[in-house]
């Protein structure tokens, strides 16, 4: 029987709407002059519609690929990309901190947003292959390996914000049989975490110890559930009693400060409550650290951020009209705080329908995996899906102050070669597979 291309044209729609109104913020907010001339590729706005056109190009070729070589060629994509974040760690070129970038002429590439591509691939290709369950810890380990191998090869160039996108592939193993009990192991540690940052240690453990305590009351019979919870508070103590290490010694000094500003917490006062551990670990406490001053430098970002969201009011100051975008007062506006730019020149009213439209193409995913016939198009569904809801999640938190600033791309708004091509990739290889569903159906007809 003939086959048809029976591509999501529904999601292609969105997709375009979206990678245009982000063009067109990012020239807005690139643009501190009235009538600048659109395609000035000097400019960032410029340069983004020279990816706007090597991305349609690479979902043309992909479009025009058969479906089955992405499952064919998916470890060696995935050994690939492993092999350029090694040698990126010798290479590549420093900015901001991170040596996350290969630098081509005036252009960078930057690797571990194909990670991601590379990593649901691979994943699809494990789980999909024999329709793995998690019933051993051989299946869950190789899993976990596949996602944290390139998770920590990016946290070693110092890109913390794009290493924590990879635990958006928790949703993807928790739809495929992971037990809910590791998503209530991960809010656990997160809620230790923050509790340890905001109180001394010693307090926290003698709340858990406590809660601990009572628990082991009212089982006092079952003797698998004390040595149990015993282990629990073990495991507890060990982590926050490490917590300081990894706090001070792995975080950089502008992540630690971003994560204390987002919990309303005073700098000097924190090192103060950990001079003990500072001394233990030989670290120097970070320099121009005064009261007046730490807390407003590193909350500088979010600040301006919000009050370019609170300046357009309910309706916004209109496209190319936004007077904090005007006069530059917030950092990285095309970047990492994009949506800002909505906010300012588009209001309430249309920072709520941007907000609707784009969970409405990210729900729109996820129903086009649930749909699949086969696990390979299924989990990579599901890793598109997951990608970009919590790139979507934290960028706008991080705009609005809800939540540090790790510095992630608004996939198809931020400004950016690599995250758009990658990001175009990612949708348009699911869309191929889901596009292919259709033509498996009619096989046995």
């Amino acid at each position: 029987m003939e086959e048809k291309f029976h591509i999501d044209w529904f999601t292609v729609i969105m997709y375009i709407a979206i990678v245009t109104f982000g063009a067109v913020n990012i020239y807005s907010a690139n643009n501190t002059l009235e009538n600048h001339f659109l395609f000035d590729f000097k400019m960032e706005y410029g340069k983004q519609i020279i990816w706007l056109i090597a991305s349609g190009i690479i979902v043309l070729l992909v479009l025009l690929t058969d479906y089955k070589f992405f499952n064919f060629s998916a470890y060696g994509i995935y050994v690939i990309i492993i092999i350029m974040l090694l040698v990126l760690l010798a290479t590549g070129t420093f900015n901001k901190g991170a040596q996350a970038w290969f630098k081509i002429g005036s252009f960078k590439l930057q690797p571990s947003e194909f990670a991601k591509y590379a990593t649901a691939l691979a994943l699809a290709k494990f789980l999909g292959t024999f329709d793995i369950k998690f019933e051993g810890k051989r299946n869950i380990s190789i899993a976990l390996g596949i996602v944290f191998l390139p998770m920590l090869l990016t946290l070693a160039q110092n890109d913390t914000g794009s290493a924590l996108v990879f635990v958006s592939f928790i949703i993807v193993l928790f739809r495929e049989g992971l037990s809910g009990w590791w998503l209530v192991l991960g809010f656990y540690l997160v809620v230790i975490f923050v509790l340890t940052i905001l109180y001394p240690s010693l307090y926290v453990l003698a709340v858990v110890l406590t809660i601990i305590l009572i628990f082991i009351y009212f089982i006092k019979r079952q003797r698998q559930l004390i040595w149990l919870s015993i282990l629990v508070f073990v495991l507890t103590s060990i982590f926050v009693l490490s917590l300081d290490y990894l706090f001070i010694k792995v975080l950089q000094p502008h992540q630690q400060q971003r994560i204390l500003v987002t919990l309303n917490q005073d700098v000097d006062e924190y090192y103060e409550s950990k001079a003990s551990a500072i001394s233990l670990f030989k670290v120097e406490k970070p320099v121009n650290q005064s009261k007046s001053t730490s807390k407003r430098d590193y909350s500088y970002n979010v600040r301006q951020s919000k009050i370019s969201i609170g300046a357009g009011r309910w309706f916004g100051n209109g496209f190319n009209n936004g007077t904090q975008t005007k006069a530059k007062l917030v950092p990285e506006q095309h970047t990492d705080f994009i949506f800002c730019t909505i906010g300012e020149e588009y209001g309430f009213v249309g920072s709520t329908l941007f907000i609707l439209v784009y969970l409405l193409f990210i729900g729109r995913i996820f129903f086009l995996a649930e749909r699949q016939k086969n696990a390979f198009s299924r989990i990579f569904g599901y890793s598109t899906g997951s990608i970009l809801l919590f790139h979507f999640f934290i960028n706008i938190g991080m705009a609005m102050g809800l939540l540090p600033v790790i510095g992630i791309p608004l996939p198809y708004m931020s400004y950016g070669g690599s995250s758009l091509i990658s990001f175009s990739m990612l949708l348009f290889t699911f869309l191929k597979l889901d596009a292919n569903r259709v033509n498996e159906l009619t096989r046995f007809y």
